[in-house]
C-alpha cells in the first residue's frame, strides 16, 4: 500500500507529465522520470518479513480488576526485516498499565525480539489477545505492507465476588448429610441443641446422666441436625441487561451478584445449581466445593448479553427437577418478559422460596445518558418517570405472589442488595 509520502511522489510525478506535454519542456519531463524511477526502485525494495510470534500471558483465568503481565516473542526467520511496526491487538476493555503493545522494530535474520506489557481487565468475559498487526516500509517509506499473525490467547475475567457473613436463606426441607451445616432444628448432629423427655426408642448414649440424678427424669440431650440445601440461581442474560454503559449494566451486575451468592453458598457446604438464559439455556448441575464454583464463575464470565428467552422457558424445563419448598434466586432486570406473572406463579405453584434480585435498567440507562453530554439533551424525563412507574407495577405485582423481589439501584452496594434480599418482607408471610 502506498504511504503519504508515496502519494505525493507519485501525483507530483504524474503533474510534471502532463505540464511537460502541455508546454513541451523536457526538463520537467526528466523531473518525471526521476520521480517515477525512485518510486519503481522502493517498491522493489519493499520487503516481506517472515516473522514467527509467540505469545505468553502470567495467568489465563483472573477475576475482575486483576492485573496480567503479557509477554509478546517475535523470531525473524528470513532477511533483513527493515522498518517494522508491531501491534499486538488486545480488547477495547482493558486497559495497559505498564509498558506498550506497540513498537518499532529492525531485525536482523534470526533475531528475537520482546515486547513485554502489563494490562488491567475491569470488566469479566471471555476476551482473545491478538491477532498481532505488522506493517513494513520500504528504506525510502513510499509503500508498506501489512500482515496479521493469526495468533489468539484467551484470557477469562471471572466476575467479583463479595464476602458475605451471614444470609438467612436456607430450604425448608434440607437433606440430611452429617458433617456439613447446622441448620437450627433437631436432628443427627453433634452440636448440643436441647433437652427433651426420653421416649422409648432413643439410643441410650443420648440420655443425660447428670439431669437423670438430679431430676429422678429420664431427659435425653438433642444435637442440632446437620444438612445440606439445594440452591438454584437463575441469571438472566438476556440482551436487555446490556442497557447501560459498559461498565455499569444489568448484565454485570447481576453475574456479581450471582458469583458472590454461589460462592457463599458453596463455602456454607450446600449445593448450588446455576442456570443461564440468553439465546439459548446454560444449566451448571448441582454440585458443592472448589470445583463447582470454578464451573459456575467460568458459566458467568461467558454469559454475554443476547437473545430473548422468556423466564417462563425456564421455569417449565428446569426447576420442576429441584427438591420442593428449595430457595430459588432469580438475578433479572426483568424487562421485556411477558411471562414474569406466569413463571413466578408456576414457581409458587410448586412450593419454591423464592427470591427476586432485579437490577434497575431505567437507572443504568439515566446513568449512562448523565455521563455522556451528547445523550443527555435527549432524555426526555416524562419518559422515565413512566419507564419507572412500569417498573414499580411490575414489582409489586410480583411481590403479591409471595416472593421476595429487590429493586437493585446502581448505587446501591452489592452488600446492602444481599442484606435487603434477607429482610425484605413478602405479602404471603414474615421475613426471611
Amino acid at each position: 500500500m502506498w504511504t503519504k509520502k508515496g502519494i505525493l511522489v507519485l501525483s507530483a510525478a504524474i503533474l510534471l507529465i502532463l505540464f511537460g506535454a502541455i508546454f513541451r519542456n523536457l526538463s520537467l519531463l526528466a523531473i518525471s522520470i526521476v520521480l517515477l524511477s525512485y518510486s519503481f526502485i522502493s517498491l522493489l525494495a519493499n520487503r516481506s518479513s517472515q516473522l514467527y510470534p509467540n505469545r505468553q500471558i502470567s495467568n489465563e483465568k483472573i477475576f475482575e480488576d486483576g492485573s496480567v503481565k503479557a509477554e509478546l516473542r517475535l523470531l525473524n526467520q528470513g532477511g533483513k526485516t527493515g522498518f517494522l511496526e508491531v501491534r499486538d491487538r488486545m480488547p477495547k476493555e482493558m486497559d495497559i498499565i505498564r509498558g506498550s503493545n506497540y513498537t518499532f522494530l529492525n531485525l536482523n535474520p534470526n533475531q528475537e525480539a520482546n515486547i513485554r506489557y502489563t494490562i488491567k481487565c475491569p470488566i469479566k468475559g471471555v476476551y482473545h489477545l491478538g491477532p498481532i498487526q505488522i506493517r513494513s516500509h520500504d528504506p525510502f517509506n513510499m509503500f508498506y505492507t501489512e500482515l496479521e499473525a493469526e495468533f489468539d490467547t484467551t484470557l477469562t475475567i471471572f466476575p467479583q465476588t463479595r464476602e458475605v457473613k451471614e444470609l438467612y436463606i436456607k430450604s425448608r426441607q434440607p437433606k440430611i448429610y452429617p458433617g456439613e451445616m447446622r441448620v437450627k432444628m433437631p436432628g443427627p448432629g453433634y452440636e448440643f441443641f436441647s433437652i427433651r423427655d426420653y421416649v422409648p426408642g432413643d439410643p441410650f448414649k443420648n440420655i443425660n446422666w447428670k439431669a437423670y440424678a438430679s431430676t429422678g427424669k429420664l431427659l435425653v440431650n438433642e444435637h442440632e441436625r446437620e444438612s445440606v440445601s439445594d440452591i438454584t440461581i437463575v441469571f438472566d442474560s438476556r440482551a436487555v441487561s446490556n442497557y447501560g454503559m459498559t461498565s455499569d449494566n444489568a448484565n454485570l451486575y447481576g453475574a456479581r451478584a450471582a458469583a458472590t451468592l454461589s460462592n457463599f453458598f458453596l463455602k456454607r457446604r450446600d449445593s448450588v445449581q446455576l442456570v443461564i438464559y440468553s439465546d439459548k439455556v446454560q444449566t451448571v448441575k448441582k454440585g458443592g466445593g472448589q470445583k463447582q464454583l470454578f464451573e459456575i464463575l467460568t458459566s458467568l464470565a461467558g454469559a454475554a448479553p443476547k437473545g430473548d428467552i422468556p423466564l417462563n422457558g425456564i421455569v417449565e424445563v428446569a426447576l420442576p427437577f429441584m427438591p420442593r419448598q428449595s430457595p430459588v434466586i432469580v438475578i433479572s432486570s426483568l424487562d421485556d418478559d411477558d411471562t414474569l406473572r406466569k413463571a413466578v406463579s408456576t414457581m409458587r405453584v410448586l412450593e419454591f422460596d423464592v427470591t427476586i434480585i432485579s437490577p434497575s435498567s431505567v437507572d443504568f440507562e439515566l446513568m449512562a445518558r448523565e455521563h455522556n453530554p451528547d445523550l443527555s439533551k435527549k432524555i426526555d424525563p416524562i419518559s422515565y418517570e413512566v419507564l419507572k412507574l412500569e417498573r414499580e407495577i411490575v414489582l409489586n405485582e410480583l411481590r403479591g405472589y409471595g416472593v421476595r423481589v429487590v429493586d437493585w439501584k446502581p448505587e446501591m452496594p452489592l452488600i446492602q442488595v444481599l442484606l435487603e434480599a434477607r429482610n425484605v418482607p413478602t405479602r404471603g408471610g414474615g421475613l426471611v
